[in-house]
């Protein structure tokens, strides 16, 4: 994605999704079911981290993600956006903490600048899970169910994608708008 915002006028905006949202239990990757998981992570997302230089590790555990989603509109709401997306994949990824846990939360929130008593309540109270909802909801009616999916005009891709990848579905979504703009034009 970064090649493809470098390259390109593109704007990216992060929207939640929550890929395993309750009440569902969260699977044991550890137990017997535990296999498929790995073998999914050693056949695309760790080549594929590899191949781009950005180190991840998979994780020894399933979290929960809404409150992850509501701190990072939190750090959006107080211009920390970026930095706070990248501590949130980070702490998962690299660092195998658990983002479903409010203390993570906090601690992370904090190591990017962020009032620890502030995002601490705004957790706690729910202030921003209804942002959450919306984003979700909005993720449902253009037919999103797995993260990453990445949406460029009207086309979308799922998956952790290589900038050909990326670069195919923006070609194809500019077609598809210059072609939407002649019609009406």
């Amino acid at each position: 994605m970064a090649e493809l915002r470098a390259t390109h006028d593109v704007e990216i905006e992060w929207l939640a999704f929550e890929l395993r949202p309750e009440p569902a239990p969260l699977p044991d990757i550890t137990g017997p079911g535990g296999e498929r998981f790995r073998q999914h992570w050693e056949r695309g997302v760790g080549p594929m981290a590899a191949k781009l230089g950005v180190e991840m590790h998979f994780p020894p555990f399933k979290s929960r993600s809404r409150q992850a989603h509501e701190a990072a509109i939190y750090a959006r709401d107080h211009d920390r956006f970026e930095e706070m997306r990248v501590a949130l994949f980070r702490a998962f990824f690299v660092e195998n903490r658990d983002i479903g846990e409010v203390d993570e939360l906090v601690a992370i929130g904090a190591s990017v600048g962020l009032s620890s008593d502030d995002l601490r309540a705004a957790l706690v109270e729910g202030r921003y899970t209804d942002r959450v909802i919306e984003q979700e909801q909005l993720a449902a009616q253009v037919g999103i169910s797995a993260v990453p999916t990445i949406v460029i005009g009207q086309v979308g891709v799922q998956g952790a994608q290589p900038y050909d990848v990326l670069r195919q579905v923006y070609d194809e979504a500019r077609r598809r708008m210059e072609s939407d703009q002649a019609e009406t034009g």
